[in-house]
């Protein structure tokens, strides 16, 4: 409960009171991940860009170094 409690507090203190949060629920385990990587070509950098899914969703990428591939 005072885990719980902590939450809370610290949601009501970064969004106000009835904010949003990034939380995806205790379910999360459940959910299809899926990581894959690519080699750009776009520029002189030739970066590797790695990419996670959630559930079909994008919620990562990074590698990139000309910022093409920022989320």
């Amino acid at each position: 409960m005072g885990a719980i409690g902590a939450a809370l507090l610290a949601r009501e203190y970064a969004y106000g009171n009835g904010g949003t949060t990034t939380f995806r629920g205790f379910d999360i385990p459940n959910f299809d991940y899926k990581t894959s990587s690519f080699d750009c070509d776009k520029c002189p950098n030739q970066c590797e860009v790695v990419e996670v899914r959630m559930n079909e969703e994008l919620i990562a990428r990074w590698g990139g170094r000309c910022g093409r591939w920022d989320l």
